[in-house]
């Protein structure tokens, strides 16, 4: 029984990496940091004739596409389908 619960735990962990969501949570220390975070990346997409500056890049940015990203607070725990 273990070893087919594992097998299928890795089968199911197999399918996770082949099939990713393109989403991530991120953890901060408190609040005030996540707030600062999520008003610095926004400022940066905000719509007006002047203000289309990239976010500060890293060498992973091209990378990781950063310049298609969303940003914004995560739902309620309880209103995630873990």
């Amino acid at each position: 029984l273990e070893a087919s619960l594992k097998e299928q735990c890795r089968k199911e962990r197999e399918k996770i990496n082949s099939k990713p969501l393109g989403m991530a949570f991120v953890t901060f220390e408190d609040e005030g940091t996540a707030a600062i975070i999520l008003k610095d990346f926004n400022a940066c997409k905000c719509h007006g004739c002047q203000c289309r500056r990239e976010p500060r890049s890293s060498i992973f940015s091209g990378k990781l596409h950063t310049q298609k990203w969303t940003i914004a607070y995560a739902p309620d725990p309880q209103n995630v389908y873990w």
